[in-house]
């Protein structure tokens, strides 16, 4: 879209929109050139770092780049590394905010009404099967965009509904095969792309609600045979060639084919929206593939009034500023103390390195070559002055170890300590304290957390949209002749639990309600009726129904909670019990058999009557004698195994 345009040297193109197209493109190439400056100036929220800049050099600390070996060869023999500290703190932060799939709840503007709810609920599970879909790329992308959150200033996540058509061959009765056009169902349906801070152009880096932003451009950069494949069929398809932009020259009113030195076999897919505007277009290669009209392109992305929303949310770590739309990454916050941490490992290493091959300084003969020194060697001088010292001085690392200490807490500080990192604690600290430590460790990430439940609460708008859009409406079932028959979908959600119990879950829009009048009373009565049209309460199956001309109709909020990303813990709940119970043994005001109970149950799940040892009332010797010895054995075994608890 934009680039140095040498009107010399460079062809023009025969591409020549009409004007109408013309100022369009002029205003598209204005709007494409402040995002792209928005990511290559430098920011001081940044550390005076570029969009650009703060991305890569993230992403090579995240994947512990190590830069090329010192070039002269006196100093071949450093160690050259990282001890990725930065990666592995990423990796274990990565595993604590993915220990679930946080998804959007759904509730209605009006919670009193029962309808509305129900309605509600219905949304939230219909929200829940589009994310789980098998065709869905949502859960594999949610895993990456953490990932990105870690090393990128910003991500986003788009919210895309795809129809794409597949030929099949179909063999007659007379052997012959003809093609028949079908809807793909792989690559059909909700998709969630990623999107990276260099593929988004925006037009203001202050403003963080992307819905107010004036214009906001994705591009990305495919190859020339897939362009062709989506957009072959388009009049300007011929002015596309891989590897170059057609970009606009004002000054002459011409078009110049620029080649592209850094994408020569791919084209740059580029789709300007301006929401208020409600217009939507898309360039390949610099070259116009949308209508001529372009009046008639409008957003794809409508909300359930059929008003334009850009499909887009930005997700990242820690906010900078209380407007600045970018964020400060994991990797970048921990930027200096990684490398100082490498920075004192390097001095250390290149010590150990020369203290197990120490230098030598050999004195009183000049007939000793370096080759003769190696391990168990045994060296004879004829000059009885020949000597051989060593060369290195003692060692001194005791202050650089303690640095590298105080490194290692700052950079925990940052990110996660051991406890979540997945490291075994020492054998003499108590499991109470661990289970303290890790519940202490949640801390630090609970903001991150929440910054990510807010996002997700967002998207979870732009996922209502499309599930009102393109699931609570009919689709062709068959077409006969001249009629059409309509069929709405049903969507299945296995091991649901449904009051308390594991059960399948079946939403179905009723097909009844098409083309039936009714007044608004009589709608929310019959609405009320099939919401929850479940069989026997032991039944596993639960059908809930759902009248699609109200739901279509409905305004909802997105809720998602952060604390969904902290599952019940049965080790962490064992040690904290295993911990308060040595604490509390034999505590006059704490109730021993009740205890035990409970950590039965975090065990064996059961209330472990079995395991309860009987006070000296409730085993009063029986008249036939007392309680026989294997008995009395298996009360002090199990007395021994809960820790020496008498009641």
């Amino acid at each position: 879209m934009i680039g140095e345009i040498d009107t010399k040297n460079s062809p023009t193109s025969s591409f020549s929109p009409s004007p109408e197209v013309v100022g369009f493109i002029s205003d598209v190439k204005k709007d494409y050139a402040v995002g792209h400056t928005i990511l290559t100036k430098s920011w001081n929220e940044l550390n005076d770092n570029s969009v650009i800049d703060d991305m890569n050099r993230g992403r090579r600390m995240f994947n512990a780049h190590v830069d090329e070996d010192y070039e002269d060869p006196g100093e071949a023999w450093k160690w050259r590394g990282t001890r990725s500290k930065a990666r592995n703190k990423g990796i274990a932060m990565h595993a604590n905010l993915t220990a679930a799939y946080l998804l959007p709840t759904f509730q209605a503007q009006n919670t009193d009404d029962e309808v509305d709810r129900g309605v509600s609920e219905f949304m939230t599970d219909l929200v829940e099967w589009m994310a789980q879909d098998e065709n869905s790329n949502y859960k594999e992308n949610f895993l990456s965009l953490v990932f990105a959150m870690e090393s990128d200033p910003i991500v986003y996540l788009g919210a895309e509904w795809q129809e794409v058509m597949q030929e099949i061959k179909i063999k007659g009765e007379d052997g012959r095969y003809t093609t028949k056009e079908i809807l793909d169902e792989v690559l059909s349906g909700f998709k969630a792309p990623i999107y990276t801070a260099d593929q988004v152009l925006i037009s203001n880096a202050f403003e963080r609600n992307l819905q107010k932003h004036r214009h906001i451009g994705k591009r990305r950069w495919i190859e020339y045979q897939e362009a062709k494949a989506k957009y072959g069929e388009h009049e300007n398809w011929e002015y596309v060639k891989a590897g170059f932009n057609v970009v606009y020259n004002e000054d002459d009113g011409l078009f110049y084919e620029i080649k592209d030195e850094e994408h020569q076999n791919l084209v740059e897919e580029y789709t300007p929206m301006y929401r208020r505007k409600d217009t939507e277009a898309c360039f390949i290669g610099g070259v116009y593939m949308s209508d001529s009209n372009v009046d008639n392109n409008r957003i794809k992305h409508r909300d359930n009034f059929d008003a334009p929303r850009y499909n887009l949310q930005q997700f990242g770590f820690y906010p900078i500023g209380s407007h600045f739309i970018f964020y400060k990454s994991m990797m970048n916050a921990m930027r200096w103390d990684n490398a100082l941490y490498d920075a004192s490992t390097e001095i250390i290493a290149n010590r150990a390195i020369l203290d197990a091959e120490m230098p030598i300084a050999i004195s009183g003969s000049e007939k000793v070559d370096t080759d003769i020194i190696y391990p168990n060697a045994v060296v004879t001088f004829a000059d009885k002055d020949a000597k051989i010292s060593p060369l290195l001085p003692p060692s001194n690392l005791g202050p650089l170890m303690a640095s590298l200490n105080q490194t290692d807490e700052s950079l925990s500080d940052a990110s996660v300590n051991e406890t979540l990192s997945g490291q075994l604690p020492p054998a003499s600290q108590k499991a109470y304290s661990v289970a303290q430590a890790q519940a202490n460790s949640k801390k630090i990430i609970g903001g991150v957390a929440k910054g990510l439940a807010a996002s997700v609460s967002k998207y979870g708008l732009l996922m209502g949209d499309l599930a009102i859009n393109h699931l609570s409406i009919p689709q062709v079932d068959e077409i006969t002749g001249d009629s059409t028959r309509l069929k709405y979908r049903k969507f299945v959600l296995n091991n649901k639990d449904v009051g308390g119990r594991k059960a399948s879950k079946q939403l179905i829009f009723d097909e009844e309600l098409i083309g039936v009048e009714m007044t608004a009373k009589e709608k929310d009565e019959y609405s009320l009726k099939l919401l929850e049209k479940t069989g026997y309460p032991d039944n596993k199956n639960h059908i809930y129904y759902a009248n699609p001309e109200m739901f279509s109709k409905m305004k909802f909020f997105s809720r998602s909670d952060y604390r969904e990303l902290f599952p019940q813990n049965d080790e962490t709940m064992q040690a904290l019990l295993q911990g308060l119970e040595v604490q509390l043994r034999n505590h006059p005001n704490v109730n021993q058999e009740e205890m035990v109970r409970e950590l039965m149950y975090s065990f064996f799940k059961s209330k472990g009557d079995k395991f309860i040892q009987k006070t000296p009332e409730q085993t009063a010797i029986p008249q036939g004698g007392p309680a026989p010895i294997g008995e009395q054995a298996k009360q002090k075994q199990l007395s021994t195994a809960l820790g020496g608890i008498t009641p």
